[in-house]
């Protein structure tokens, strides 16, 4: 595995520095040695107090805090509020090396140390390391987050589906079942008198039940997907969200397509399913076309509407966050095939949602 890259590249804004530091000419030449190395400085300041203000008001990317301050709290104190208050990373500049100082400063997690004097490449690679590490933990946070709404998202999906799934039973299927066991009672009670199409009425309403049955089991997971492929699958899909919403839906794809990996399958059949519901609410199209094909060793699967698009970035931010679950879940079950799914659109130009993925047909294993 190669060794990750500590340096920290050029940005549109520059990374700022605060330097706090209680020695005026330290503070100068640190400045110095901080802007040599590219980064933009803030201060410095020579007081805790301050120096917590400035973290409050500028927002740095990182604090380089002297121990040993002027004034009523040290450098310890004050970086343990700029932490905790809003979440900046701290490394240390210090003198003195003594144990129970440093055990001190470990409960405020810093990002490093640096202890005087010191040169200017330990300060560059500890700067860089810090700022790595801090980029680091923020995607993980950020990917915590994530997992903690699909995770939430998940059970409240599985709860409403049984509620769903309840109150078609009460519904729909306890009807039925109450209407035979009453028509049933009838002909028991009257048996030499019952109308002949009483008999008939029974049989219907259980071919109706049945239908019932086909139809909330095809809800669940549709059997042609385990049966057919995910070709047939997708089209009955197509045509069936064609039906409900009123745009036409263009499916495409190879005539011999192998029967994929029941995991590239199902897939690919909800994240399709996730897009055309998106549109329906969305897009306001008059068109969609999906197609599936392979490249290479790739496969590939686009859905694309006329509609009137949005903004990526803003949509991007809402899954970040946490608030656009549908395409996390898009995401994350291109992830767990190892591939990308990559979203583009134009506010009045459309959408396009496209899955890559290796190529794996059944039998064959991740």
């Amino acid at each position: 595995m190669c060794a990750p890259n500590m340096n920290v590249p050029p940005a549109a804004k520059p990374v700022k520095i605060l330097i706090v530091e209680d020695e005026v000419i330290v503070a100068r030449d640190i400045a110095q040695q901080v802007l040599a190395l590219g980064y933009q400085v803030l201060g410095p300041t020579s007081l805790g107090e301050e120096a917590i203000g400035l973290a409050g008001m500028w927002r740095p990317d990182l604090v380089l805090m002297d121990i040993q301050l002027a004034g009523e709290i040290d450098g310890i104190a004050a970086a343990q509020t700029i932490r905790q208050k809003f979440g900046i990373p701290v490394v240390f500049l210090t003198a003195f090396a003594a144990d129970d100082i440093l055990e001190r400063a470990k409960l405020t997690e810093p990002f490093g140390y640096v202890l005087k004097p010191f040169s200017e490449r330990e300060l560059s690679t500890v700067l860089a390391m810090a700022l790595y590490k801090h980029q680091a933990e923020a995607k993980l946070m950020i990917t915590t987050r994530q997992l903690q709404a699909l995770s939430r998202r998940v059970l409240e999906a599985q709860e409403q589906e049984r509620r769903r799934v309840a109150i078609e039973l009460h519904d729909e299927l306890g009807q039925s079942l109450t209407a035979i066991k009453i028509n049933l009672q009838l002909g028991e009670r009257f048996k030499d008198q019952a109308p002949a199409d009483l008999y008939q009425e029974n049989i219907r309403i259980v071919e109706d039940a049945l239908q019932q049955v086909r139809s909330l089991a095809t809800a669940l997971r549709p059997s042609m997907l385990d049966d057919l492929g995910l070709a047939p699958a997708l089209k009955w899909m197509a045509e069936q969200s064609a039906s409900r919403s009123g745009f036409e839906v263009q499916f495409h794809h190879a005539r011999t397509l192998e029967r994929l990996a029941p995991e590239i399958e199902t897939a690919c059949f909800r994240i399709v399913q996730e897009a055309l519901t998106n549109i329906t609410r969305h897009a306001h199209a008059s068109t969609v076309k999906i197609h599936l094909r392979r490249e290479l060793n790739d496969m590939v699967l686009t859905v694309a509407d006329d509609g009137r698009g949005f903004d990526t970035a803003a949509m991007r931010e809402r899954a970040a966050s946490g608030a656009s679950l549908g395409v996390l879940g898009m995401q994350e079950r291109a992830t767990l095939l190892g591939g990308q799914l990559d979203i583009s659109a134009q506010p009045g130009l459309g959408s396009t949602v496209e899955l890559r993925c290796p190529w794996r047909t059944q039998g064959e294993g991740l």
